[in-house]
């Protein structure tokens, strides 16, 4: 009776963890990779063009998208050709896997994942969890799982959500909302407000760009266009962060986009919105204006 009841528990283990519908792909370069499942990710430590000096960086993207959407690519490409870091793509080959139906198995997967890898000496505390979208709300939830199957042993040390998709009342209570508990320091990045982006899946600092409503440069006649524009904006803007060689996007530490405008928050604090490593201490939502194309920083904070 124990053989059969401790193979049973082994098999559970594994099916837990090796869930082949997730794949990391590790970028040494731009066209140099390296494709780890779920089995075996703890071991990119050992590949050769890992930087044990630098940070790792895992990004995940939103629902419908893979790695040959245009706005995806351009983050992928724009972290690879930084050497600052240590970056990997979450990545799936079918475009429906990622959906809320499935969330909460991915998380588990991929959470799995990154435990082993912190159990074969990476520090927690440079490590920074990175999505978009629904992407957004999944890595979050993986960040929590880590913190709760670790017994706290393992604190994500950056969590970063671009544009936390809004979840129905059974999605967000089986999933959850990304909130500033997740990880030592979780930032958010809103650029729409209407119909996909959620506003309260907030981090310790959010930014809202250009409002965080609708995107000035998002004209499409029907609403929904212009919400889909609105929403992805911020993979562009992110990307371009990547790329820089310094902070850039400021922003002004305000209660409401209208106070922006109107001037009354030009002393406040300046935040700077962006893959450069943030002021932890922050808190509180921060606004910001953008070019009307790129490059879409502005030098100036104030409006």
């Amino acid at each position: 009776m124990f053989v059969k009841i401790f193979f049973i528990f082994s098999a559970l283990i594994t099916v837990a963890f090796s869930d082949s519908r997730i794949r990391f792909i590790f970028y040494q370069s731009p066209t140099q990779t390296t494709e780890y499942s779920t089995l075996n990710f703890f071991t990119l430590v050992n590949n050769p063009g890992f930087q044990r000096d630098q940070g790792l960086v895992v990004f995940h993207y939103g629902e419908g998208q893979t790695l040959t959407t245009p706005q995806v690519l351009d983050v992928v490409n724009s972290y690879a050709g930084n050497r600052n870091y240590n970056f990997v793509l979450v990545h799936y080959f079918n475009t429906n896997v990622v959906s809320t139906g499935n969330a909460v198995e991915l998380a588990e997967g991929i959470s799995t994942a990154l435990i082993q890898l912190l159990e074969n000496a990476f520090p927690a505390d440079d490590l920074n969890l990175v999505g978009f979208g629904l992407g957004a709300q999944l890595i979050a939830r993986v960040s929590r799982r880590i913190q709760e199957r670790s017994n706290r042993r393992f604190i994500v040390g950056r969590l970063t959500g671009l544009e936390p998709i809004q979840l129905g009342m059974i999605s967000g209570n089986n999933i959850g909302r990304l909130g500033p508990s997740d990880a030592a320091f979780v930032e958010s990045i809103h650029t729409e407000g209407n119909q996909l982006g959620d506003h309260g899946s907030r981090g310790h600092i959010w930014f809202m760009v250009n409002g965080g409503q609708t995107q000035p440069m998002c004209d499409q006649t029907l609403p929904g266009n212009r919400a889909e524009c609105s929403h992805i904006f911020v993979l562009n803007i992110w990307a371009e962060s990547v790329r820089a060689i310094s902070p850039v996007f400021p922003a002004l530490a305000c209660n409401a986009w209208a106070q922006f405008l109107s001037g009354v928050c030009n002393t406040n604090p300046i935040a700077h919105m962006g893959r450069s490593h943030p002021n932890t201490a922050l808190r509180g939502s921060y606004f910001l204006q953008t070019n009307m194309q790129p490059p879409w920083s502005r030098e100036q904070a104030h409006p």
